[in-house]
């Protein structure tokens, strides 16, 4: 998810363009570039009678780490300030990625990138330090959650048929 309108803040599309456009995305996965309208997304999801089993959520953030920094954070760690109409970072994008994790059973990854900054005015340029971080993140996304499926979540028959 990103404003790709907003320079840095466009780093999750451009991680979803570059892993659409350079890794082999088995069948079983799906990379979607989000935009701006993560929220809907995921409330589409919460409502969905067919469910991922993983969702692997990439974003910009403003954490003070190094620029260009690409780490995996925590559903906690995710800043809850108001930084537009459309991000991530709002606590109500937050509330349904662990609505999807503790109700709906999902994994949920968030992969970040700490951004060199956030465009004030329109802006299509990602800063150089961010572009290269790009190629890293898509990358660390494809050996780690593309290279088998998620295994289903056990049920209680499962869990009744494992046992006997």
């Amino acid at each position: 998810c990103g404003n790709v309108l907003f320079g840095d803040d466009g780093f999750g599309p451009a991680v979803a363009e570059r892993i659409n456009t350079s890794q082999a995305v088995p069948d079983w996965a799906v990379v979607i570039d989000a935009g701006t309208a993560v929220r809907e997304l995921l409330f589409d999801m919460i409502l969905s009678e067919r469910q991922p089993r993983l969702v692997v959520v990439v974003d910009a953030v403003n954490l003070g780490r190094e620029p260009g920094e690409v780490f995996e954070i925590s559903l906690s760690e995710i800043p809850r300030v108001k930084v537009s109409e459309f991000s991530l970072h709002q606590a109500p994008t937050s509330n349904l990625l662990q609505e999807l994790q503790e109700v709906g059973g999902m994994r949920i990854a968030v992969i970040a990138c700490q951004v060199e900054s956030i465009a004030e005015e329109m802006s299509s340029d990602i800063s150089s330090v961010v572009t290269s971080a790009v190629d890293r993140a898509a990358r660390l996304i494809a050996d780690t959650y593309l290279r088998e499926p998620v295994p289903a979540k056990v049920d209680k028959l499962d869990r009744e048929l494992q046992e006997a």
